[in-house]
């Protein structure tokens, strides 16, 4: 069972749930119980009663009754409420799913905005994840595969973040760039391949290239629905093809797409690969998101320096004083969206009333320059402390890692 990590019930479904059986009276208090360890006592639930053998009007469990009935208008759902009409909508899998098929379908429910029904990640699960056969095999990426390579990379797209666009695909398989200063200088051209099954099917895509002066490789970006099977395919070609003797770093750059690092909750198949593949953690960040307004109650800061910022657009910001310092980068909002990065001081430096100040200056410009919504990342050890970012209205989504292997000896 999968829970969407929030529980802001956004999207259209609030987790995914893969019984053992179609036995109602042998799998519901199993479900409830897990439940209410993370939502309290549940009352009554409401199903599909056609996905079932037999369905009571309730079951004792634990010594309580609950309530069980009918939901006829979704069907491959179950809603579980606490309270009067507080409900949480799960995705039903069969019981006869397969294992890489269900892992997918759990994880596109339980992905904090998705929008998808539960019969729509059923079928698109079932056409696009199988686990790879005989037949799969891995080659270079082609123009025709442009859309479902961006399928791919919007199904792991974290709130908040944009979808990436053709442009900015087209931008990431050629090695150019806009940016100045441009990310691809000390990169070779990078290589992008996909794993298709037998019928054609793109399954998965992994972007890979070397160092200009060949001391080390990288895993750019990879995407494979968190399919176990596809993800190890694509990390074990990418370290064949960038050769033996020399460090392979992984999600450690943006070139075009998205997230510098990986995000291990929503993505912890591709963490595992990567760790049994002998990389290690290097850096981390954790990924936090406002959607509510900014609050601009409290007064300017005139320990709070603010600087124009070039890359990126926007603005650095430092607060200190004769002990203590904090900072972060803001960039300047686009399409209404604003991005801080934040660089936590060391312990002994740290002061919360300079973070505070700091965090409410830069939300300050976030308003000013038309933000309605800002992501956070946090970087630093030790990190601030949650409640700074709670009392600012943040939300944790993810955490970001990146990875290196320190000496590639891959061996087929």
């Amino acid at each position: 069972m999968f829970l969407e990590p929030t529980l802001t019930r956004d999207g259209t479904l609030d987790g995914a749930w893969w019984p053992h059986s179609t036995d109602l009276h042998r799998e519901l208090p199993a479900l409830v119980r897990v439940l209410e360890d993370r939502l309290g006592p549940i009352l009554r639930v409401r199903l599909d009663t056609a996905t079932w053998d037999d369905v009571p009007a309730h079951l004792l469990i634990d010594g309580h009754f609950l309530r069980v009935s009918g939901l006829s208008a979704t069907s491959n759902t179950i809603r579980v409420i606490r309270g009067n009409q507080d409900g949480f909508l799960l995705l039903v899998i069969p019981p006869d799913t397969t294992g890489p098929i269900a892992a997918a379908a759990m994880r596109t429910a339980a992905r904090t905005g998705n929008t998808m029904s539960a019969n729509e990640i059923l079928t698109c699960c079932h056409w696009l994840a199988p686990a790879p056969t005989p037949g799969t095999r891995i080659r270079r990426y082609r123009d025709a595969d442009r859309e479902s390579v961006l399928a791919l990379i919007d199904a792991d797209r974290l709130p908040g973040q944009p979808s990436c666009t053709p442009d900015m695909l087209d931008q990431a398989v050629a090695g150019t760039s806009r940016r100045d200063p441009d990310p691809w200088a000390d990169i070779e051209h990078p290589s992008i391949d996909v794993l298709v099954d037998p019928d054609g099917h793109v399954a998965g895509a992994v972007s890979y290239a070397a160092h200009r002066d060949r001391s080390a490789g990288q895993i750019l970006w990879l995407h494979g629905r968190e399919i176990l099977d596809v993800v190890e395919a694509l990390v074990s070609h990418a370290l064949r093809e960038l050769g033996g003797g020399k460090p392979v770093h992984a999600f450690t750059a943006v070139l075009g797409l998205g997230l510098a690092a990986l995000p291990t909750g929503r993505r912890p198949v591709t963490r595992k690969v990567l760790e049994h593949a002998g990389f290690v953690a290097r850096n981390s960040w954790r990924y936090l998101r406002r959607t509510t307004p900014c609050d601009l109650s409290r007064a300017e800061c005139p320990l709070v320096e603010i600087v124009a910022s070039a890359v990126p657009p926007g603005w650095l910001l430092k607060a200190c004083d004769d002990d203590s310092s904090a900072e972060l980068v803001a960039q300047e909002p686009i399409d209404g969206l604003g991005v801080l990065w934040w660089f936590s001081a060391a312990d002994s430096h740290a002061d919360p009333s300079l973070e505070r100040a700091l965090l409410l200056q830069a939300d300050a410009l976030m308003h000013e320059h038309g933000a309605s919504e800002t992501i956070l990342y946090a970087a630093g050890d030790p990190e601030p402390s949650g409640a700074l970012f709670d009392s600012a209205g943040f939300a944790e989504i993810d955490h970001l890692v990146s990875f290196t292997r320190p000496n590639n000896a891959f061996a087929d």
